[in-house]
């Protein structure tokens, strides 16, 4: 994985008498290859053959959803932080400036991302008993995870403004908001549609 962002070098355009590092297209592309490679591997798994239950299935599959979401959420949180690294090319002052700020945001990001798998898990718990009340509030909360989320991008812009410049706080925009829309591509589409 690492080899495939090595060779994913950033190139340079010339724009009038300048030249201009086209970074963010490179993370970007490798982040859909990593995330591509994880969805890969977790459909060619192996599994057990044995005779299930209606209820171990829905245990299996509860747990085979947990795990799945977890390994995305872990690997590309690892991920991540070489991505944006690497797409901002922080100069050492940056760099310790930005850091803790992203920490503090990522450590919020991540609460929110234990609500969506519980979330997730209370879908899984009622998927083949869905009722309109449930379905109902299982809409309610995933709408206000993702204004949360949206709310969580608001909150620290002024900090990363504050932390860089308005245009370097953009690039990391630009590089952030789509790798959190690749995570939930992904674990969208390991989810059953609603019956």
């Amino acid at each position: 994985m690492h080899e495939i962002a090595q060779r994913a070098k950033p190139r340079e355009k010339t724009m009038g008498n300048r030249a201009e590092s086209c970074t963010w297209s490179s993370p970007l592309i490798t982040a859909g290859i990593v995330v591509s490679l994880f969805l890969g591997g977790f459909a060619l798994s192996p599994t057990i053959a044995a005779p299930r239950t209606a209820e171990t299935e829905k245990t299996a599959d509860k747990k085979n959803a947990e795990q799945y979401i977890e390994l995305v959420r872990r690997d590309l949180r690892q991920d991540r932080r070489e991505i944006i690294g690497e797409a901002l090319a922080l100069n050492p002052t940056e760099a310790e400036a930005f850091w803790p700020v992203y920490e503090r945001y990522e450590a919020e990001l991540n609460r929110l991302g234990d609500e969506k798998l519980a979330l997730i898990n209370d879908y899984a718990d009622n998927y083949k008993t869905m009722t309109e009340a449930k379905a109902g509030e299982l809409t309610r909360k995933a709408i206000d995870l993702d204004i949360l989320r949206t709310s969580l991008l608001q909150q620290y812009l002024p900090q990363f403004q504050k932390v860089l410049t308005n245009r370097r706080a953009a690039q990391f925009y630009q590089i952030e908001m789509p790798l959190l829309k690749i995570v939930d591509l992904q674990i969208a589409a390991q989810l059953p549609m609603m019956p």
